[in-house]
């Protein structure tokens, strides 16, 4: 069933576990999430890149997550990841998402602030909650703006925003044999300055031992993308061995390898069972 992602998160902060949102941009990844969070019984957020939106075509991708999510027994939500302007937050409003997040982050406070609120708006118009950031997630090889703490209750205050992504230490991509140490005390710090559910991106380079002391903290929301495409490029590279010409042959045990990934991230964020 489709829904948005508010009352899942919500649930999610209340039980103390988190809701995963894994990124899609094809019909193959999109199953594969979702007969993932059928066999865990966990609700789940299916998200897309601006980049992906680009790739699939925005009326394509929500089409495709739709059907499979009236199809389906478990709850699952559409949501918008980093959408950069608010014409992009528009136009998936537009189209039927039920969750979006307007990224601000590297914008000065005032900016993130009035657009945020902006987006905010929008999306209650609509009936559908909003991310948004604070802080900025770096991408690998970036230096990161850690969010601050003492500007956590402002920034909740006068945007609205429903859900708030942190920058506590980990990043965006993977480097290969390093693992991102997010920063707990700071996590705490600024789960003491406000009551909205937060999210942490970022989290494919986390270990789960951090992962399952994040959630503990005040994390309800957790991003996995860049996980989702390595499993993707190793088993078409596995598969390219076998001499296969038949690209549904290739493409079954693509979705067999993320849906096995997605059930561990499951298991680790505590959803399974909660649907």
């Amino acid at each position: 069933m489709l829904v948005t992602s508010k009352q899942i998160i919500l649930d999610a902060q209340r039980g103390k576990y988190a809701i995963g949102a894994f990124n899609t941009s094809d019909m193959e990844i999109t199953k594969a999430i979702i007969w993932a969070a059928e066999k865990m019984k966990s609700p789940v957020i299916i998200q897309t890149s601006e980049k992906a939106i680009a790739y699939a075509g925005l009326e394509e991708i929500t089409a495709i997550v739709k059907v499979e999510a009236k199809k389906s027994k478990v709850p699952v939500a559409l949501h918008l990841d980093h959408g950069s302007k608010l014409e992009v937050i528009s136009e998936c409003i537009k189209a039927g998402y039920t969750s979006v997040m307007f990224d601000g982050s590297r914008l000065p406070l005032a900016e993130n602030i009035i657009f945020t609120r902006q987006a905010v708006e929008m999306s209650h118009r609509a009936g559908i909650p909003c991310e948004a950031e604070l802080g900025a997630v770096r991408k690998v090889g970036e230096e990161e703006s850690f969010t601050d703490p003492s500007e956590v209750a402002e920034f909740v205050k006068k945007t609205g925003v429903d859900f708030l992504a942190t920058a506590i230490g980990t990043a965006h991509g993977v480097i290969v044999g390093h693992t991102d140490k997010p920063k707990i005390d700071l996590l705490k710090k600024i789960r003491r300055k406000t009551s909205v559910p937060l999210v942490l991106h970022g989290a494919s380079d986390v270990s789960d031992e951090d992962i399952k002391s994040v959630v503990a903290n005040g994390i309800c929301k957790i991003n996995i993308d860049t996980d989702i495409r390595h499993t993707f490029a190793e088993t078409i590279r596995e598969m390219a061995k076998k001499n296969l010409d038949d690209p549904r042959d290739i493409m079954a045990q693509v979705m067999k390898d993320i849906q096995k990934l997605i059930e561990g991230k499951i298991e680790t964020f505590g959803s399974k069972d909660k649907a």
